[in-house]
């Protein structure tokens, strides 16, 4: 593999390391601004061999490594207790003693070691542009510091570190690469001057200086009362020039106590998706998609979907970096004609706790699903502002939801264990999948010409015509099979089906209060005098296809979400 590849593993299954911004959390994935002070770390502790110090300095320079680790799902963080310990951090006495020595006495405080088991899977740092020239340079150096290098985090976090030829590992992987767009999660990194950094923070040269100098003037004045006699009074005058000189020099030494180490530059980073499968077919949105998390509010469930796909638009609209907003993002050109020409445009779709045992269909969060044809720059540029402060960490998002009360989303974490989070769940990214089902229903596109009381197999064969027809419209292939009903076929999706009331001379009009179950708000039809049917689906293309999959009417406000879903039509 080209480039520079450092390795490591920890020894006893755990990564101990604290998050930053938060004492209660693991840090993972690691940093490689931490991955780099603990080799620096070594090289202080060791001697400063220089040739292990020029080695650390071209690192600082190569730029944002790529960073390889275990799958999501070989890591486990572990619960966070708290527990009291003997500290030195204050000095003096205290009622507290110690069992193993009851002569000394040092006071408990609370502590915290967050950790994530990770068991023996090695984790790589690689830097693609080192050149093979440089490499060879410092291979030797870099080599002989790795193995110098005992621990990665906390002092219980053991590790072993090597030079490696390649990312390969017996378990699953994910790799992270630099970017700075929409990035999933944020990392400390390192930079031109950060050994020098680290160095002052420590303070270890200014502290041996400045015990140094004391000693010397401990020294003078230690020989000046030595000094009796004649002629001592002018030796001595002597002796206290000399003392003068020293101390002048003492006061231009720092002798500051240890900083804690901190690195005040951030890189975003995103997962490299893997390669598709060269037999799947796309649709025309992004399997890419951006996924915000609830961490405030009230819990809702699927039928308040449409309320939060509507303020989350809103939200974009009003934060978008470019005012009017682009049409991929509100669908419309700058003189109010909708986008054609077969294009997608944004779309947000709600994320319910489905397709499980215990699924109840409540709202976990929402996720934009960008049309593939926006780049990845064009993304971030429009939308990085509402989602990102200029720090880089993630920002939050408040959604007013009238009398359902304010949610508040933000960047889903890498490390969240939902499932309904993870955009391949909603994807099927890398495989794709043959078999789709919808978890909230599909709003047809027309009203259907025929007759369902008076023909229902004329109109069962319009209504599958309609949904081959939404599955062209959003770039795949007609499905092989379909199978529409008012019940989804993933556990916890609301039921599809429709209230009628007469509304002012309108027989015909949809109630505003009507909905699909238990209250889901239909999509609002266009005609005063008929109901846009809508029906769950059950899809099966000739090929696999990688989604996110959603059609009909609703699609860019989550109506016509659909799941990946294993076995037949039946359930």
């Amino acid at each position: 593999m080209p480039g520079l590849t450092i390795g490591w593993e920890y020894l006893t299954g755990y990564c101990v390391a604290t998050d930053p911004a938060n004492r209660e959390r693991a840090e993972w994935p690691p940093h490689p601004g931490r991955v780099f002070m603990a080799l620096a770390a070594a090289w202080f502790e060791t001697g400063e061999d220089a040739d292990e110090g020029n080695a650390l300095r071209w690192l600082e320079n190569l730029g944002d490594p790529e960073v390889t680790l275990p799958a999501h799902d070989w890591v486990f963080h572990r619960e966070v207790v708290t527990v009291f310990v003997p500290v030195n951090d204050s000095a003096g006495p205290s009622s507290a003693i110690l069992q193993s020595a009851p002569s000394i006495t040092r006071s408990k405080q609370a502590r915290t070691f967050p950790a994530v088991w990770v068991e023996d899977a090695p984790c790589f740092l690689h830097w693609p542009n080192a050149t093979a020239t440089d490499v060879d340079a410092h291979r030797s150096a870099l080599d002989q510091l790795c193995g110098k290098v005992t621990r990665i985090g906390h002092s219980s976090s053991l590790v072993r570190m090597w030079l490696a030829e390649e990312t390969r590992s017996s378990r699953q992987t994910e790799t992270w690469v630099p970017d700075d767009e929409l990035a999933d999660w944020q990392a400390r990194r390192m930079s031109e001057g950060t050994l020098r950094i680290l160095d002052l923070q420590f303070n270890q040269r200014g502290r041996d200086e400045h015990e140094q100098i004391s000693g010397e003037i401990a020294n003078l004045e230690a020989a000046k009362k030595a000094v009796k006699g004649r002629g001592s009074k002018e030796r001595k005058a002597e002796i206290d020039i000399e003392i003068g000189k020293v101390n002048d020099r003492l006061k231009s030494v720092d002798n500051h106590d240890p900083i804690r180490p901190k690195l005040g530059l951030w890189s975003g980073y995103r997962r490299r998706e893997p390669e598709a499968c060269t037999a799947a077919r796309h649709t025309d949105f992004d399997s890419d998609i951006l996924v915000l998390a609830q961490i405030d509010g009230p819990r809702l469930p699927s039928v308040s979907a449409l309320a939060v796909a509507q303020a989350l638009r809103g939200a974009v609209m009003k934060h978008s970096s470019v005012q009017p907003p682009p049409a991929w993002v509100s669908g419309h050109h700058e003189a109010g004609e909708p986008l054609r020409d077969g294009k997608q445009h944004l779309a947000i779709l709600p994320l319910p706790f489905v397709s499980s045992d215990y699924a109840d269909g409540h709202l976990l969060g929402a996720a934009l699903a960008f049309p593939r044809w926006v780049s990845r720059q064009d993304r971030g540029r429009i939308l990085g502002p509402m989602l990102l402060k200029p720090s880089g960490e993630a920002k939050s998002i408040e959604l007013q939801l009238g009398a359902l009360g304010v949610w508040t989303m933000t960047n889903r974490e890498w490390s969240d264990p939902r499932k309904a989070l993870k955009p391949e769940i909603w994807s099927g990214h890398p495989e794709g999948s043959r078999t789709w089902a919808s978890v909230t229903p599909v709003v047809l596109d027309g009203f259907p010409k025929e007759d369902r009381l008076r023909d229902r197999s004329a109109w069962n064969s319009e209504v599958l015509a309609m949904l081959a027809r939404a599955c062209l419209r959003v770039g795949v292939s007609e499905p092989a099979f379909i199978d529409f009903d008012s019940t989804s076929w993933h556990q916890g999706s609301p039921r599809a089906w429709l209230k009628r009331r007469p509304l002012r001379g309108h027989p015909e009009v949809m109630d505003s209060s009507s909905g699909l179950g238990d209250g889901f708000p239909p999509y609002p039809a266009k005609r005063t005098t008929g109901i846009r049917p809508q029906f769950h689906v059950w899809l099966q293309f000739a090929e696999p296809v990688v989604g996110p999959v959603v059609l009909g009417a609703g699609r860019f406000l989550g109506y016509g979400l659909c799941k990946p879903l294993s076995g037949g039509p039946s359930r």
